[in-house]
């Protein structure tokens, strides 16, 4: 059985689309607005979401890339009175799932349900595994960003990454290359952000002999050497805005003219863009094509940055101090808890790269070490050890206390926080999980209560909470919380 989410403001279609999942054996739950339909998604697990596009409090496209990062990635399907090729492409390239024009026949909702669900089920029967030797972590993050990259692998759309420096970009590109129908292709780099501004478009498209005063010889470009394979568009935010048009005709057309040619060339390559830039900054202020942005985010991977991967922090060191042992032909050397905890307590603004980076300055600079210890860090390092030394490290355990009830009947309740280390600044979570975690503990024990003054009768429970009974079934199996009454 799966779970269909409707977000649309017009009721006749909510309770259609509900009908139907009910008559193919799902549940429905529909929401009004976007307000509304997203924080249902947010704490709920959703496998389809038809989403309008023309809502009371905003465009529904603009919640694609959200609903595209939740951990269950659920399949979209747009449904909008609006239709026409180009919002259907800018849905399609967004990542929705398919386009639906109104009007539509129940019996083309139906159709378009039965092919999303066997879809799906297709989808995670095959469950893709991503070959990723070089990408080292198992914090949830990670995880998540090596299962969109395995889902991107296997298919044909192009790929924009994003992220601070020195995350991995280029090694989640190379990994989608690797897992990809082009594997056997050639892997392009193209460093935008080093190549001269005059020299972007013949180093991309390449030149014809007497283009220029030097040119005495015709010069492929790297857009012909990406052809049967993927073209790896690094630091994308600094391709120029003189060729960022011309670009976006190759994209659409797969067709380009070196410099000073007059006939046109194919490449049938597959783009990968990374960037640690803010695009819709940029487009808003005038740098950066906002088409071209629409054709490089089909499917967006965004790579977390290490400060909020730290339990992957010890895994990364081991493994990359091991891999410099076996480069140097030296016997691995051993690692102290405590030059692991100092290396926790730095905020590594670098990223893996500088993680890496001080790896192997603390390899090379002490041979002669039998272990590792903090001393062999440098300063820095050594100063944010110290700071940490000098704080409290006693987790605490908060609680909120709600009173419930009236005057004379009133009850404390104390619903836990998440835990937390008060002074470690790169262990403090970020607000969004820790509110995520803190409304989930409420939730769960407002529930507990509601079953239990209700004495398990949902239609009593629903009247008592002004929550429907089916939304009151899908939060109970959502805390795994048992409809039943004990007074134990």
């Amino acid at each position: 059985m799966a779970n269909v989410l409707i977000i649309d403001d017009d009721p006749f279609i909510g309770e259609m689309l509900i009908a139907i999942s009910e008559a193919l054996n799902h549940d429905g739950t529909k929401a009004l607005t976007l307000k509304e339909g997203m924080a249902l998604a947010r704490e709920e697990r959703f496998d389809v979401v038809f989403l309008d596009v023309l809502l009371p409090d905003g465009n529904g496209l603009d919640a694609l890339p959200e609903l595209q990062q939740l951990n269950n990635m659920p399949e979209v399907i747009i449904i909008t009175g609006k239709g026409d090729s180009k919002g259907a492409e800018l849905a399609i390239n967004s990542g929705a799932w398919d386009y639906i024009a109104k009007p539509a026949s129940q019996e083309e909702y139906m159709l378009h349900m039965k092919r999303v669900f066997q879809y799906r089920s297709e989808k995670q029967s095959s469950s893709p595994k991503l070959g990723h030797h070089n990408i080292v972590g198992r914090s949830d993050s990670i995880v998540r960003c090596l299962g969109q990259a395995a889902k991107a692998a296997e298919s044909h759309v192009g790929v924009l990454l994003l992220g601070e420096t020195g995350t991995g970009k280029e090694l989640f590109a190379r990994a989608v290359h690797d897992n990809s129908a082009r594997r056997n292709g050639p892997f392009i780099i193209v460093d935008c952000a080093s190549i001269p501004e005059n020299l972007v478009e013949s180093t991309l498209f390449g030149y014809e002999r007497g283009a220029y005063t030097s040119a005495d010889h015709s010069q492929d470009g790297l857009i012909t050497k990406a052809d049967g394979g993927t073209l790896f568009l690094d630091e994308v935010g600094e391709l120029p805005m003189s060729l960022q048009k011309s670009f976006l005709r190759v994209l659409q057309e797969r067709t380009y003219r070196p410099v000073g040619g007059s006939e046109e060339k194919r490449s049938d390559f597959r783009l990968v863009a990374a960037t640690n830039r803010d695009l819709e900054a940029l487009i808003q202020n005038g740098r950066f094509r906002q088409d071209l942005l629409y054709r490089l985010q089909a499917f967006t991977i965004e790579l977390p940055p290490l400060r909020q991967r730290g339990e992957d922090i010890h895994r990364l060191s081991r493994y990359y101090l091991n891999k410099l042992a076996a480069d140097f032909n030296s016997p691995p050397v051993a690692i102290s808890d405590e030059f692991l905890d100092a290396l926790m307590s730095y905020s590594w603004p670098g990223n893996v790269r500088e993680l890496f980076n001080v790896l192997e300055q603390v390899f090379t600079s002490n041979p002669e070490a039998g272990e590792f210890l903090p001393v062999h860090l440098p300063v820095r390092l050594r100063v944010a050890a110290a700071q940490a030394s000098v704080l409290p490290h006693r987790g605490t355990r908060n609680t909120l206390t709600l009173i419930k009830g009236r005057k004379n009947q009133a009850q404390h309740v104390e619903i836990p926080l998440p835990e937390t280390n008060i002074c470690d600044s790169n262990k403090w979570p970020l607000f969004k999980d820790y509110r995520e975690e803190a409304v989930n503990n409420a939730e769960k024990l407002y529930l507990e209560q509601l079953i239990l003054i209700s004495k398990a009768n949902m239609a009593e429970a629903a009247r008592i909470s002004g929550i429907s009974v089916s939304r009151l079934y899908a939060l109970l199996k959502k805390h795994k919380i048992k409809k039943r009454y004990s007074i134990d």
